[in-house]
């Protein structure tokens, strides 16, 4: 990747680089002023290069495109170049590369030779472009749950900045702190907590037995009654043999401590709801009667 510019300096007249850049020439143009000299289908490295040198120095790679640097991999591939640049640049969006310009320019990292944003900047920066709060708390979820950033350190930046798009993040960044790992559960969560009828619960919650001997993490749990709801995270017909029988002996060992235990596959909620809501008035009913659970419960931090 080269800029115009810099053909010039060494020699190659602007005319004959947009010239070499026509159809069926070896060069193609990527941006405005911006060449690859090859005519092959860019990779999305060259992708980024390209809009690191369209945005002009002091420029660096957020949202979605860093957090691949960063090397996180849920949620879909990015599909265009966002870039920061100072709020006094005049630097506009072209095809592929989302220009925002900011006055909070953050430290700069490098990413496999690339210029990057922090990750909780990035993450912000994402979360702030989308509307969709199972799709953020699957954005947010993969870098909390591998400790490489807090809620706290997202709920910080998400403070410092501007707070238009801010709210659907927040509302996430609340229910990780209440123990919320994936974007299934954030929906189970949110589901579970708009029924008026449900209990108080908690979410992820470790199970151990009375010596302390760790039996697992159920999704929800409501601790007065020794009540557990788990979301099955494989369809039936799509788990192997080994993951239905992980699931069948932890279901039991969560029995032997007097829990009682409600499963639901994802597409039974989707479904059928108010099936999956008077389950769950069955199972809390049958819960309410049985002596009290033989259990020690904890919720894993991830603050």
């Amino acid at each position: 990747m080269i800029t115009v510019r810099e053909l010039e300096l060494l020699g190659v007249p602007e005319g004959t680089a947009y010239r070499r850049c026509r159809h069926g020439e070896p060069w193609q143009r990527l941006g405005p002023g911006i060449v690859a000299l090859h005519n092959g289908e860019p990779t999305w490295r060259q992708q980024m290069i390209a809009g690191l040198l369209h945005a002009g120095d002091h420029t660096m790679i957020t949202g979605r495109a860093a957090l691949r640097l960063h090397g996180l991999r849920s949620g879909p591939a990015p599909e265009r170049v966002h870039l920061l640049v100072a709020h006094t640049r005049q630097v506009r969006s072209w095809g592929p590369f989302h220009v925002e310009r900011t006055s909070r320019m953050p430290r700069v990292v490098e990413r496999a030779g690339l210029a990057v944003a922090p990750l909780p900047r990035a993450l912000t920066d994402e979360a702030r472009l989308m509307t969709d709060p199972t799709a953020i708390a699957e954005l947010f979820a993969e870098p909390v749950r591998r400790f490489l950033v807090t809620p706290q350190e997202l709920l910080e930046e998400l403070d410092a900045g501007c707070r238009k798009g801010s709210a659907a993040p927040r509302a996430v960044l609340r229910a990780l702190l209440d123990g919320v790992w994936s974007g299934a559960e954030f929906d189970a969560r949110a589901w579970w907590l708009a029924q008026p009828d449900l209990p108080a619960a908690r979410f992820n919650v470790r199970v151990r037995d009375l010596s302390g001997r760790s039996i697992g993490i159920v999704d929800v749990l409501v601790e007065e009654l020794g009540f557990a709801w788990e979301i099955d995270s494989v369809e039936q017909h799509f788990a192997t043999p080994e993951q239905v029988e992980a699931t069948v002996r932890r279901a039991r060992a969560l029995r032997a401590v007097g829990l009682h235990l409600v499963s639901t596959r994802p597409s039974q909620r989707r479904d059928d709801p108010d099936g999956v809501l008077q389950d769950l008035r069955d199972g809390l009913a049958i819960a309410a009667a049985l002596p009290p659970a033989r259990a020690l419960y904890d919720v894993p931090q991830l603050s």
